[in-house]
């Protein structure tokens, strides 16, 4: 049975070489008498039935001029990648799908695959032969569904590795074995060297998946998890971190869109350290977090304490309209905070589903019928105004006019 199995993951892997942008590489390669191979996370990811957005390349040879080769060919366009950054040079060949096209390091294929972080992307296949280089049995750790390091020392050379094999037990339920978790934890200490823009981009992939406690819950046990989340996360509040995103792993969540499960999640985590909307602010930025959603995950903070405030109708309306596009996703947080936080969201869920006047009064209004300077005070009368035809006071234009005139008369 596990021969059978075998066989028909060496078949999966195979269906790559007949994509038209590696046919073009064999055809390249061969005309150049390079070696080529497919290496790491294509491989990894068909093996697990999972999308394929591109396809990493090591090459025994030139990089620059088979990428060049096959821009010719029509593959796409190349462009270097790898200016700035140590290690291979690395071309990216973009068509319609894309291949990043790196030299081998080391001097040959084996010694390439020997510098990886785990042994299920030390894998490569031969693009014009179609054999399969596995020296670390990472096809079986495929099988298995278990994650092993290629070398303890590999983590030193770079820690971001520890948070990486956190990102891949959320995003491809791949488990760390015991020595990985071991060697994470002699090298955790070293953590706090990587860039802050690297630990973001895996930070975002994690928290996008649709399970995210358990891979956190690891990253903490690896003794990772403050450095991970940054200088507002000392280490004692990192396990209370992990307890608030378990409720964040509901079925209704996990069926969200990856960017709305990880706003929420973020501002999840911010409420968890403590932070206010704007230290949450700064701490994205930190992690060097994209604006948008660091804005989102501060307003989303910023929400749930607003709820506070929405104790009576008129309140809440202005909570609902305050809210916006993101009332859905601040509903979602708050039924999942405490017990009093649930109760408020539940009633103003219901509110918000009731059917609402359509009244549409704009700034230009508030300045022409009150005969006052556009600024903050126009601002605010129009979102008074507009709360009072949520909650039905004011159903048309003549009334909405008739209501701020009222108000300023009586100084309010």
């Amino acid at each position: 049975m596990a021969a059978k199995r075998h066989e028909r993951a060496l078949r999966r892997l195979q269906g790559l070489r007949r994509r038209a942008e590696v046919r073009a590489l064999e055809r390249a390669a061969r005309d150049r008498g390079a070696g080529a191979w497919i290496v790491g996370g294509a491989l990894r990811d068909r093996f697990r039935s999972l999308p394929i957005s591109e396809i990493d390349v090591a090459v025994a040879g030139d990089a620059e001029a088979l990428a060049a080769d096959l821009e010719r060919q029509g593959a796409g366009r190349a462009v270097f990648l790898s200016r700035d950054r140590p290690g291979p040079r690395v071309f990216r060949v973009a068509g319609a799908r894309v291949l990043d096209v790196a030299e081998v390091e080391g001097g040959s294929i084996a010694a390439d695959l020997g510098r990886r972080d785990f042994t299920v992307n030390a894998l490569a296949l031969d693009v014009s032969t179609g054999a399969l280089v596995d020296p670390y049995g990472g096809l079986a750790d495929l099988e298995r569904g278990r994650l092993r390091a290629v070398r303890d020392t590999n983590l030193v050379d770079d820690p971001l590795r520890i948070l990486r094999a956190a990102r891949f037990l959320a995003t491809h339920g791949l488990r760390p074995d015991r020595a990985l978790l071991s060697a994470s934890r002699r090298s955790a200490s070293l953590f706090p060297r990587v860039a802050a823009e690297r630990i973001g981009a895996e930070l975002s992939k994690l928290l996008g998946a649709e399970r995210t406690a358990t891979a956190l819950r690891w990253a903490a046990r690896a003794g990772i998890l403050p450095a991970v989340l940054g200088p507002s996360a000392p280490a004692s509040l990192a396990a209370s971190a992990v307890r608030a995103l378990v409720a964040l792993d509901a079925l209704p969540i996990r069926r969200l869109a990856p960017p709305r499960r990880r706003r929420l999640r973020l501002a999840r985590l911010a409420l968890a350290l403590g932070l206010s909307p704007e230290a949450t602010r700064s701490w994205l930025s930190q992690r060097r977090w994209s604006r948008e959603e660091g804005r989102d995950a501060a307003r989303l903070v910023e929400l749930a304490a607003a709820s506070r405030r929405a104790a009576d109708a008129r309140g809440a309306w202005a909570w609902i309209l305050d809210a916006g596009d993101l009332a859905t996703d601040a509903l979602i947080l708050l039924e999942r905070l405490g017990a009093a936080d649930r109760r408020r969201a539940l009633r103003l869920r219901k509110l918000s589903a009731r059917p609402r006047p359509r009244v549409t009064v704009g700034g230009r209004d508030v300045v022409d019928w009150l005969g006052i300077a556009s600024g903050p005070r126009v601002g605010e009368l129009l979102r008074a105004v507009r709360v009072e035809a949520a909650m039905g006071t004011v159903r048309t234009r003549r009334e909405a006019r008739s209501w701020l005139v009222g108000q300023v008369r009586e100084g309010l």
